[in-house]
């Protein structure tokens, strides 16, 4: 009877077993698809931010504020939207490159300026990604122009730049960063509800 016994337990064991790495394999599946399409999303989103950032070159004749104003209020939406769809904070990896590209366009007039603009745009797409897609996100752009304007004014002791040069980088880096976040915030909310497959997290 031990024997038999013997035979005969180590079944639902081994059935169980089976079930259990199935079910691991499933798992692992559905992790390597939400990676997979992370990926391909922050992969867009990265693709318009470049696109959107061209504007400037292919708009020259639309005022410089005016400009300012409608490309950095699109490019906020587009890091707020990169990380309330895709939830990874690798989103930020979008606002860290965006400041080289805008150095190469000239928007940058010197190169210590772009370590300050990729802190401040991480800053705001990380608290935006804490704060969520409600209301409270719209403390980001404070943040984030409190980051711009304090690593400016170090650029500025550090380098002896002209007047005019510095005035100018000391008012783009002020309160037009809470404008153009604020309005940033504002479309992407606006445009995540109509998203497909939109599943809002809350925190």
């Amino acid at each position: 009877l031990l024997r038999v016994l013997e035979t005969v337990e180590p079944q639902p064991l081994r059935r169980r077993e089976r079930t259990a790495i199935k079910r691991e394999n499933e798992r692992q599946g559905c992790f390597m698809q939400m990676e997979r399409k992370q990926g391909s999303e922050l992969a867009m989103f990265l693709a318009l931010a470049f696109l959107l950032q061209s504007f400037r070159l292919l708009m020259p004749m639309i005022p410089g504020p005016v400009n300012m104003f409608l490309i950095g209020s699109l490019l906020n939406m587009v890091m707020a939207l990169a990380i309330w769809r895709t939830r990874t904070r690798w989103a930020a990896i979008i606002g860290v490159l965006l400041p080289i590209g805008a150095f190469f366009q000239g928007q940058l007039p010197v190169a210590p300026m772009i370590p300050v603009v990729a802190a401040g745009n991480a800053f705001f797409t990380l608290a935006v990604f804490a704060l969520g897609p409600r209301r409270r996100a719209f403390f980001a752009p404070f943040l984030k122009a409190a980051v711009l304007f304090t690593g400016t004014q170090l650029v500025l002791r550090m380098l002896d730049l002209p007047a005019p040069m510095a005035n100018v980088l000391t008012f783009m880096m002020s309160w037009p960063q809470i404008v153009t976040g604020c309005l940033g915030i504002f479309l992407g909310r606006a445009l995540l509800k109509r998203l497909p497959e939109h599943n809002t997290f809350h925190r």
